[in-house]
């Protein structure tokens, strides 16, 4: 498993933990937030692929994926760079991941997973990943499907 997978696994873990043992309670942007700040930041360290926290962008754009969409640019719950303080504006700025999430639905998002799938044709250092919250527990807690190159791997994580 490679480090940006090492990392997401763990802290999309610590951070299903931690809100099925207390009362949170949320919506997307609200779950995106909690997850960042208070879980993804807490793994971050140097000399690993998430070293500093200014390569966290939260509803930030990205190039969009090849043939899809009329706009230039994109808006993604949050992105992983590669470099802190990078944006879809410098020249070969590619993320090194993105998070797609959805709160409070029963399963993974269809075009989020075929959006994260385009993206990742032509970019061999991405991973994509689509993020369910199920706060209702209907049938997972936390259920992300991984995308790299556009292999899709379904319940790549349940929690």
């Amino acid at each position: 498993m490679s480090d940006i997978d090492d990392l997401v696994r763990n802290s999309l873990t610590d951070f299903t933990n931690g809100v099925f043992t207390s009362a949170w309670w949320g919506k997307e942007r609200e779950a995106v937030s909690l997850f960042a700040f208070g879980y993804l930041i807490k793994h971050c360290r140097p000399g690993s692929v998430l070293y500093d926290s200014a390569q966290i962008g939260i509803e930030v754009r990205v190039p969009k994926a090849d043939s899809l969409g009329k706009k230039a640019e994109v808006c993604k719950d949050l992105v992983i760079w590669s470099k802190p303080g990078s944006t879809c504006w410098g020249e070969s700025e590619w993320p090194l991941a993105i998070l797609e999430w959805k709160a409070n639905k029963p399963q993974v998002f269809a075009d989020d997973v075929a959006w994260l799938s385009a993206f990742s044709a032509k970019r061999p250092v991405f991973t994509g990943y689509a993020v369910c919250l199920d706060l209702k527990q209907r049938n997972f807690r936390l259920s992300c499907t991984r995308i790299q190159q556009q292999h899709v791997q379904h319940e790549w994580l349940v929690v």
